[in-house]
């Protein structure tokens, strides 16, 4: 910093010297005009030479340093030092002005203290930056003056002494003033500076472990060269990190962080970049070319460090997912998004294991960015809607209901599954629409079974308790069912979790659902969070046992005793039971033994359009659609 503002002093007083330079030469020529017109002689020229000379001198520094602005601090203070004694010799030569006007005493003598102030004032005026410049310069000449008025004698020339000391004191007072103030500016503006670029370093990296953050990866990314490539993009994912945190706290979570950072760094190529870009998720990027490592190799041994088990955390353990992009160009957005996607695939395999991005990785992310361009499109056509599977009495064959099930044959990917447009429209943010659009068609089916005089079935749609949780959609149904004057009896609503949720919230919504008449059921009993405690709530009219149970339920006697067990749950408890997912005679015949008396699945049909579903007679279609079983179809079709 001190280095910074001695280059200021010396910029500023180099360009001062240009303004007092030449003001300077102009009240010395008029001295000349003076003492020429007075008779003075070769004295008065030789006068004026020197000053001149000096004068050219500062000058000739100036423009020198307009060239050599970045100089070391050393080279600053000999041309600070270079600028004062160039002062000291003008001061000399204006010294001598005292012998042309013989100590004063000339008729002239006046006209020339006049001209000697005013050039001692304009050298402070534009020197504040450094003191030692003007002081140098006016403290000889004046004092010389001082002392001749004084040597005259008599109160007059007294007190005219004494003013010109006077005047001495306060230029060099205001020198010193003027370059403390010089410099204090000059020190806030690098503490500003200085902050800035330390606020601008702190911007680019994550406080907690001192790796660069998304906005200093993308800093860094810029940086590099083509030349470099191709580069290889790890997105690091850390599994288990939340038990951390909800076992051991906040504090060991990010001593738990700080770790995995110098492990991940301790294992990294050279020169590689490094960032924390969430929670528990690391970016590791470097070139390939300069690895000694493969990527599936390097991912191998990242993955066993983090793996390590710490000795603070010993009832949990924390593992890595890796994703792996390469690519020739440096493109951040894409080398996330596809690292990403990789990751996401490794997590699937399981704890501890990496992905690479590759040709089928490619394929599947191409189908998930079309799917989820062409998702509203599709809704708002129409060309995705619901087809409807019959539920069937396993007694009497006899239809007592409708599954409303996705159906979009896309025009290039052809049939999307439900799975995948639920997961697109999450993704889109268009759930709520999906949700809407799915009711919607329910209601269409509904306002034709009543048209048919067919009040005794029911139509279910499914619904998340994630969407129940989070937006408005029981609002969305009771308002829908007034709107389109349908009876809310013959809607049914298919319940299924797969992850926890604020019981209390759904709870409150499912009450509304259930107080204004619609039927509940609990979808999939048996796998995922459903629970047995989900029995007891009374608002529960059916249950609907998992097909993973019913596939081949005649050759397992296991899970023929776990389906006799719900069925006779749900007797005691005064809930409907029915099965899905049933694709063989012996299974339909095993469901009717034990007690379940309701059924769906490609044993009785597909799910079908609506007007097709409106036409079906179970008891006929039987024979026809045994050729259509699919046994990994089975009902999430």
């Amino acid at each position: 910093m001190d280095a910074g503002i001695l280059r200021d002093q010396l910029a500023d007083l180099s360009k001062g010297v240009f303004i007092s330079m030449p003001i300077g030469t102009v009240l010395a020529a008029l001295i000349l005009a003076v003492q020429l017109l007075s008779g003075g002689g070769l004295a008065a020229v030789a006068w004026f030479a020197a000053i001149a000379l000096v004068n050219g001198a500062r000058v000739v520094l100036a423009l020198a340093q307009s060239g050599a602005a970045d100089e070391r601090q050393q080279a600053v203070v000999v041309r600070l030092s270079l600028y004062g004694l160039l002062a000291l010799a003008s001061g000399v030569a204006w010294s001598f002005l005292a012998l042309l006007s013989e100590g004063y005493t000339t008729a002239q003598a006046p006209l020339y203290l006049i001209m000697l102030a005013g050039t001692s004032a304009g050298s402070v005026t534009y020197c504040t930056s450094h003191a030692p410049a003007s002081i140098n310069f006016i403290t000889l000449p004046l004092l010389t003056a001082a002392a001749c008025v004084l040597a005259q004698g008599g109160v007059e020339n007294d007190v005219l002494g004494f003013t010109i000391l006077l005047f001495l004191g306060g230029m060099i007072r205001g020198a010193l003033l003027g370059q403390s103030r010089f410099r204090e500016t000059s020190r806030f503006k690098y503490e500003a500076r200085e902050f800035a670029a330390e606020m601008e370093r702190n911007s680019r990296r994550d406080p907690l472990t001192a790796l660069l953050n998304r906005y200093g990866l993308e800093q860094a990314i810029a940086g590099l060269g083509l030349s470099d490539g191709p580069f290889v993009a790890m997105l690091i994912d850390l599994d288990g990190f939340k038990s951390v945190n909800d076992t051991y706290g906040h504090t060991i979570g990010d001593g738990l962080l700080v770790k995995v950072a110098r492990r991940i760094e301790d294992h990294a190529p050279q020169v590689a970049t490094i960032a924390r870009i969430g929670g528990d998720e690391f970016v590791l990027l470097f070139s390939a070319c300069r690895s000694p490592q493969a990527a599936g190799e390097l991912a191998s041994s990242i993955i066993a460090a983090i793996a390590n088990p710490d000795p603070e955390l010993n009832s949990v353990r924390v593992g890595a997912s890796i994703g792996i992009y390469q690519a020739d160009k440096p493109q951040l957005t894409e080398m996330l998004l596809k690292a990403d996607f990789a990751l996401y695939a490794a997590k699937r395999g399981g704890r501890n294991e990496y992905c690479l991005f590759d040709a089928d990785l490619d394929a599947a992310l191409e189908r998930r960015n079309r799917i989820e361009r062409d998702l509203r499109g599709a809704i708002e056509s129409g060309a995705l809607c619901c087809w409807f599977q019959p539920l069937v009495r396993l007694d009497t064959s006899a239809v007592v209901g409708f599954e409303a099930l996705l159906r979009w044959q896309h025009e290039v990917r052809g049939a999307i599954s439900p799975p995948e447009i639920v997961t697109a429209a999450r993704e889109t943010g268009l759930l709520s629409l999906l949700t809407e659009t799915v009711f919607l068609n329910c209601c269409a089916m509904i306002a034709e079974l009543v048209r048919q005089g067919r009040p005794d079935v029911r139509v279910a749609m499914n619904l998340s308790p994630r969407e129940l949780e989070a937006g408005n959609v029981d609002d969305m149904i009771l308002d829908g069912l007034k709107a389109q004057n349908v009876p809310a009896a013959m809607l049914e609503i298919e319940i299924t979790e797969v992850a926890p949720v604020d019981r209390d919230r759904v709870g409150q919504k499912v009450g509304r659902l259930a107080d204004a008449g619609i039927s509940i059921v609990l979808d999939d009993f048996g796998t995922g969070f459903s629970t047995l405690v989900s029995l007891k709530d009374s608002r529960i009219r059916k249950i609907k046992i998992d097909k993973d149970f019913v596939r081949d339920l005649a050759k397992s006697v296991e899970d023929q005793a776990v389906v006799e067990a719900v069925i006779g749950l749900g007797r005691r408890l005064g809930i409907e039971v029915m099965a899905e997912g049933v694709e063989t005679d012996a299974d339909r015949m095993i469901l009717r033994s034990l007690g379940c008396m309701i059924a769906q699945g490609y044993l009785f049909s597909p799910a079908l359009p609506m007007r097709d579903a409106l036409a079906f007679d179970a008891a006929a279609a039987e024979v026809i659609f045994e050729p259509l079983r699919n046994p990994r179809s089975g009902n999430a079709a």
